[in-house]
This record gives C-alpha cells, sequence and structure tokens, in this order.
C-alpha cells in the first residue's frame, strides 16, 4: 500500500493524490477490520454446515421462516445498539440468510444423494 492509503494508481479522475498518512492508517484499520469480518463469516458457515447435517438428521428444511424473521429482529436489534444503518443490516443479513439457507439446501441435498447411493437397491 502507498503512502497514499491505496494499493496503486494514485490517481483519481486524472488527478494525483497526495500521499496522507492518517487515511493510510485508517485504511489499514479498515483491512485489519475486514480480515475480521471473514474470519467471522468463516465461523459462521461452519455452524451452518453443522446445522444442515442436524437438520438432515431430524428431517428439518433448510428454509425455517420463524427463524428467519427472529435473526433479522435480533440483528435490527443489535444494528440499533451498535449504530449501525438499519439499511445495510438488514440488506447484508438478508443476503447472508439466504445464501446460508441455499448453501444448507446444497449441503442436504448431497448428504440424501449420498445416503440413497448407499442404500441396497430393491431386489438386492
Amino acid at each position: 500500500m502507498s503512502e497514499t492509503g491505496d494499493k496503486g494508481g494514485g490517481s483519481q479522475g486524472g488527478a494525483h493524490l497526495q500521499p496522507n498518512a492518517e487515511m493510510a492508517a485508517l485504511r489499514l484499520r479498515i483491512d485489519a477490520l475486514d480480515e475480521a469480518l471473514v474470519g467471522i463469516l468463516a465461523q459462521r458457515q461452519r455452524q451452518i454446515e453443522q446445522a444442515a447435517a442436524i437438520k438432515t438428521q431430524i428431517g428439518w428444511p433448510a428454509r425455517i421462516p420463524p427463524r428467519v424473521d427472529e435473526v433479522l429482529a435480533r440483528v435490527l436489534t443489535e444494528a440499533g445498539r451498535q449504530n449501525l444503518d438499519a439499511e445495510l443490516a438488514q440488506k447484508l443479513w438478508t443476503a447472508i440468510i439466504e445464501w446460508s439457507i441455499a448453501y444448507e439446501e446444497r449441503l442436504m441435498n448431497a448428504s440424501k444423494t449420498q445416503a440413497n447411493a448407499g442404500a441396497p437397491r430393491e431386489g438386492q
């Protein structure tokens, strides 16, 4: 990263950006937060994988609308407490939830396919 805080180019609309240590330091803090968010999302994904396995065992569907509503309500309450823009929280968690449900469905279908492949066929 350069002193201007950018990773290359150093121009905006044809104008050269002057080095700015304050902006460079801020961008480093943002990059660290991004890294932490990726780590937290990876941990969340591992929990979704466990949920898919349990749901497959107990016969629950991936999408459970009351749980979706519960998660969104809880997140929006926490967003308010943390002074996070409600629209941002709603959009991010809706995307996370929809991705998670689709991922659970893929895992659950793969698990069922594997179970069916191992089951004896009729006449065997």
